[in-house]
């Protein structure tokens, strides 16, 4: 985290009740001392440890993913899952165990999350796709240019917490462009195109706290989290997407699928007003092995910008 100078002589004099002025002559003679060779906000730094004064807060912190810098500790966010990776073994010196690990996101972008504890590990298999996380307590690393955050036998994992929710995802150091021919299983890419086919939309029942699936006993519905809940329809559409080098299923769970269906009356009506639409989509490139082919599970729609459509337009000439 960044502190900025006006930020470092607040707290300062926050700690201290030295006036600003005794502070800001402080810095200008350690300015001085180090013949310019540090910034303001550096000799803030120095003097701030001279006085004993902790700039940095060592309690939890809420970040969301884009503020997220290597080497913090304590960080908790709030993320929605777009991948679960398997679970390995590792084997180093005298040392062996297993590591996890998944992608997660929020509207800001997407970080890896990487398990070191055994519990958390067990965890995984209860985790899927679209699911909401509460992180507590992780710290970020920098590994081959990229942010991590990782989890030890201090960190928590809340599955679907209470009054949790993420509209859409950022996707950021995973996602290209790319046109639907070169699309490979396990790509996270963005595609421009024109939808073709629509499917009729299924629905299934829902928690309306937390959005798993609930099981209906009776007339009840219950969720594995909350028990006995009223519950919403979710809706799951399936379409084919066409850019002109090919085209794709993409299947749209929950909000995404909300996003093109709301207010529409009937699926002739969604029929009329989807088919022929251009969007931008987002997401997982996954192989499905039952029909042999490549689906794009989709994470975020977006409407194109008029500069979008005319650069491809222009690439089709």
């Amino acid at each position: 985290m960044i502190l900025g100078y006006e930020t470092i002589i607040s707290k300062i004099v926050d700690a201290t009740e030295i006036s600003r002025q005794d502070i800001e002559s402080k810095i200008e003679q350690k300015l001085k001392d180090l013949q310019d060779l540090i910034s303001r906000e550096g000799a803030a730094h120095i003097i701030a440890n001279e006085l004993n004064v902790k700039l940095f807060d060592a309690t939890n912190r809420s970040l969301k993913i884009a503020q997220i810098q290597p080497g913090l500790n304590s960080v908790n966010i709030i993320s929605k899952v777009i991948n679960v990776n398997e679970v390995r073994t590792f084997q180093k010196e005298n040392r062996q165990g297993r590591i996890g690990s998944l992608l997660v996101g929020d509207e800001t972008g997407t970080i890896r999350l990487v398990i070191w504890d055994e519990k958390l590990i067990d965890l995984l298999k209860e985790i899927k796709q679209e699911d909401i996380l509460k992180i507590n307590n992780a710290y970020s690393k920098q590994n081959n240019n990229f942010r991590e955050l990782h989890l030890g036998s201090k960190s928590q994992i809340i599955i679907n917490p209470e009054n949790e929710s993420i509209a859409s995802v950022k996707l950021t150091n995973t996602s290209n462009r790319k046109q639907i021919k070169d699309l490979v299983a396990s790509d996270f890419v963005e595609v421009f195109g024109t939808i073709v086919q629509v499917f009729e939309p299924k629905y299934y029942n829902s928690c309306s706290v937390c959005n798993k699936k609930t099981i209906q006993q009776g007339d009840l519905f219950n969720c594995p989290e909350h028990g006995s809940v009223p519950p919403k329809q979710t809706p799951i559409l399936n379409i084919f997407f066409d850019d002109g080098t090919g085209n794709i299923r993409a299947v749209l769970f929950r909000d995404q699928a909300a996003k093109l269906i709301l207010n529409k009356e009937g699926f002739e009506d969604i029929k009329k007003e989807v088919l022929g639409k251009q969007l931008i989509l987002k997401g997982k490139v996954n192989n499905n092995e039952m029909f042999n082919r490549i689906e794009l599970v989709v994470n975020n729609i977006e409407e194109p910008k008029p500069e979008d459509m005319i650069a491809e337009m222009q690439n089709d000439v």
